[in-house]
């Protein structure tokens, strides 16, 4: 990026500082590489730049924000001083928490720059994995994807220029099987924050995936109801980014539309049960140094010990609502808005020994891979799509396993029906939207986790 160009942005914010409330500018570049194989199919796209500039302007009572895609110095500087000559400035209403202040850099810690490594020795892997999953027994197809990305942002006050360079890698594979009468799956994904690195995989991954698909194909319905469950780490996150994610972004408090507004400071959990959203976790890949208006990453508990402690919030929220400031303030590309967002989502790890937790269950569900999740935060009704589950009987794992499987409820009762926290942590990788658009990279996780819930 021209150092000019930045400097004469910060130079315009310098000149209004005194007349607009606030106001600052944002550079976004980002761009990346998508690789999709099954059987047949060789896909093969550069990610389309999204390289831009928005200027955010406070003006009292709102956010009025303008965005360009040319990114020109002459131009820039124009098109900053018209727009802030059409701001009208009212009677100061709110008051925002000031951005991180000063000159910073961040930057992604990677073992290995995915550039460096040659398209032909990503396709050479990906080939080669591809045929490993289509030589298993009763494999009819696969599919394999890959996809790095490189995002850049610069936030540009009066004060102060934040630089921050995250590099994403996620990558997914599946095995679909049959017989003949009809068809199953399984998957695994890897990826986060980093370099070319994380796509290695563990010996045993494509395997199982095999070995598992193979094992649906003679799965079971369960009969609906309740039952006694553990959750694997994948399970717990689902059920935290749907139950206390969504509902907890409180740009929906400004439309009435979460009911724990109602809640907040109040006891809605298990006391065992904390839930963290925490965009500064290493390696995470809803992991950022600073959020889309400039407030420095960090963790926030959104539940503590079973009580609701806050929710969080972009800085429009939080001055209108009176509400703690944290760093969620997140946009899809620089020609869209800020919303309130989810970055890395997870139950803070407990105490007890995973095998433990399944030991302490006479009869109930091993809730292993997930699907989706849809939450309703008016009414705080959940349902969680689930791929598949093993029977637990008598304490141990059997050889019955259930697919697919739905968890339905009112998220207090499950979230207060916790009774053990397993000591082990892990997230996943995923891509998260508000309401079917505005997709953000995200994680979900925690440690292994028994409760009760209503199975179909």
């Amino acid at each position: 990026m021209d150092e000019s160009l930045i400097n004469a942005v910060r130079t315009i914010l310098s000149d209004v500082e005194s007349t607009v409330p606030y106001a600052v500018g944002t550079f976004f570049n980002n761009r990346g590489l998508n690789i999709d194989l099954d059987r047949k199919d060789e896909q093969l796209a550069s990610a389309p730049s999204n390289m831009g500039f928005v200027l955010s302007v406070f003006n009292g009572e709102h956010f009025e924000e303008f965005a360009s895609d040319i990114i020109n110095k002459d131009h820039l500087v124009n098109f900053c001083r018209a727009a802030l000559d059409t701001v009208k400035i009212k009677k100061q209403k709110h008051i925002l928490t000031p951005s991180a202040g000063g000159d910073r850099s961040f930057r992604t810690a990677e073992k290995i720059d995915p550039e460096s490594v040659s398209l032909q020795e990503k396709m050479d892997l990906l080939r080669e994995r591809r045929a490993r999953i289509l030589s298993g027994k009763n494999v009819v197809n696969c599919a394999v994807s890959y996809s790095e990305e490189s995002s850049t942002k610069i936030f540009i006050t009066h004060n102060g220029v934040v630089r921050e360079e995250i590099r994403r890698i996620s990558h997914f594979l599946v095995a679909y099987v049959s017989r003949g009468n009809g068809v199953k799956y399984d998957y695994f994904s890897t990826g986060g924050t980093g370099g070319y690195e994380l796509i290695e995989l563990p010996e045993d991954a494509i395997d199982g995936i095999i070995s598992t698909g193979n094992r649906l194909l003679e799965s079971e319905h369960i009969e609906p109801g309740f039952y006694d469950v553990v959750g694997t780490p994948e399970i717990a996150g689902l059920i935290a980014h749907e139950a206390f994610g969504h509902g907890v972004e409180t740009d929906m408090y400004l439309q009435d539309r979460a009911r724990s507004r109602d809640y907040l400071g109040k006891n809605i959990a298990s006391e065992l049960v904390s839930i963290i959203d925490d965009p500064s976790l290493p390696g995470g890949y809803g992991s950022y140094f600073i959020d889309d208006e400039g407030n420095i990453a960090r963790a926030t508990y959104i539940i503590k010990k079973g009580k609701f402690i806050q929710g969080l919030t972009h800085k429009y929220a939080s001055a209108v609502l009176g509400l703690p400031s944290t760093a969620n303030g997140r946009r899809e590309s620089f020609a869209r808005k800020i919303y309130t967002r989810m970055s890395n989502t997870f139950f803070k790890p407990g105490v007890d020994n995973p095998d433990d937790i399944i030991a302490s269950i006479d009869r109930g569900v091993y809730l292993i891979k997930g699907l989706s999740g849809m939450e309703d935060p008016k009414g705080w009704g959940i349902q969680v799509l689930v791929l598949y589950g093993k029977e637990i009987k008598n304490g141990k794992i059997t050889e019955k396993l259930f697919s697919p499987l739905g968890i339905t409820g009112y998220v207090p009762d499950l979230l207060k029906s916790i009774s053990m926290v397993g000591e082990d942590f892990k997230i996943d990788v995923g891509i998260c939207g508000k309401g079917h658009k505005e997709y953000v990279p995200v994680s979900s996780g925690g440690p292994h986790i028994k409760t009760r819930v209503r199975l179909g």
